[in-house]
């Protein structure tokens, strides 16, 4: 093989190298940008959350984790809390992934 075809070759697979890292880290972006949505959601159940609870406040002899409404919201939080470990573990496995690629190079 010439030195060329060797420089050739040698380019072609930085380039492949680097679109894969591209799209690697393109793949992590998005799912950090879903956890993100998941968290501003959560928010919004939190704050649902604490209005049930303060106006419950003015009536001490009822528990307001015992209302329907009260229930759903800490549901949906658990929720929004499972798939946001499971991306969160998704981009570990991806980092972990592009770890050891470049280790073996």
């Amino acid at each position: 093989m010439g030195f060329w075809e060797h420089v050739n070759q040698e380019l072609k697979r930085a380039v492949e190298e680097g679109w894969s890292a591209v799209k690697e880290n393109a793949k992590i972006g998005k799912l950090r940008l879903n956890i993100h949505n998941l968290h501003k959601d959560a928010e919004s159940h939190f704050k649902a959350l604490g209005g049930i609870v303060y106006e419950m406040a003015f009536d001490p002899s009822e528990n307001p984790l015992h209302k329907p409404e009260a229930q759903r919201h800490i549901g949906e939080i658990r929720r929004i809390q499972a798939q946001a470990e499971a991306l969160e573990e998704e981009i570990r496995k991806l980092k972990h992934k592009e770890s050891s690629t470049e280790a073996g190079r």
